[in-house]
């Protein structure tokens, strides 16, 4: 299993840079997370995102999530439904409302310090065609992300490092792999419930006209009670 996902993970490496003249992007993303037991198994969350582009200099994307969320197999599976709302920057220079719906499982399993997740997800965009027509719409992706997590004992730092594809599933001109993304972050826990995260995420697209590698650095403030 271990060798099947170094050659997975070496063969996207490779047609992420064979692609000629890729183009480089930074940015940064500034958010807040909150999760809340609804008791028993259920769990609600929500959460605020401002990301900016163009080396920092344009204002990309404002995000509004809610979610909710169901845990079994004794906290190893989670099972979630999130509804966020987007005002986007489009490739049209203006600002345009979307909507998104997502279906999520989660499966964790600890050994010794780490933590290792796997997470499938489904996710559907859907555009507001009063502002432009859109060849697909919904845009549905099928998304899949490894998260390895490390905290030492009795530390108040925790490290993360994940990996995530995305597969484009109904779209017959551009269907197919389009985007690897890739996250380090570092949280540092501030008090019993609030968590404060800096991380660095990259994102490459694959083999898409115009390919861009996107940096981005980023903090978050997390809550949980």
């Amino acid at each position: 299993m271990k060798r099947l996902l170094l050659i997975v993970l070496l063969i996207v490496s490779v047609g992420v840079f064979a692609q000629s003249e890729r183009m480089t992007d930074f940015g940064g993303i500034v958010s807040v997370e909150a999760e809340a037991s609804l008791g028993g198994p259920w769990g609600l969350s929500a959460e605020e995102e401002l990301r900016f582009d163009h080396n920092f200099l344009q204002f990309d994307r404002w995000l509004n999530s809610v979610g909710v969320d169901y845990t079994c197999l004794h906290n190893r599976m989670n099972i979630g439904l999130t509804a966020d709302y987007v005002r986007r920057h489009n490739d049209r220079d203006y600002y345009e409302n979307r909507g998104r719906l997502g279906l999520q499982v989660t499966y964790t399993e600890e050994y010794r310090r780490f933590k290792f997740q796997v997470r499938s997800k489904a996710m559907g965009t859907f555009f507001d065609e009063r502002t432009g027509e859109h060849r697909v719409n919904p845009r549905l992706y099928w998304r899949n992300r490894l998260k390895v997590t490390y905290q030492p004992m009795n530390s108040r730092w925790k490290y993360a490092l994940s990996t995530e594809l995305f597969w484009l599933t109904n779209d017959p001109k551009k269907g197919g792999l389009d985007n690897l993304r890739t996250v380090l972050s570092v949280d540092y826990r501030l008090a019993r419930r609030y968590t404060l995260s800096a991380f660095a995420r990259m994102d490459n697209d694959l083999w898409v006209n115009n390919p861009v590698d996107r940096f981005y650095f980023g903090l978050t403030l997390k809550a949980k009670y």
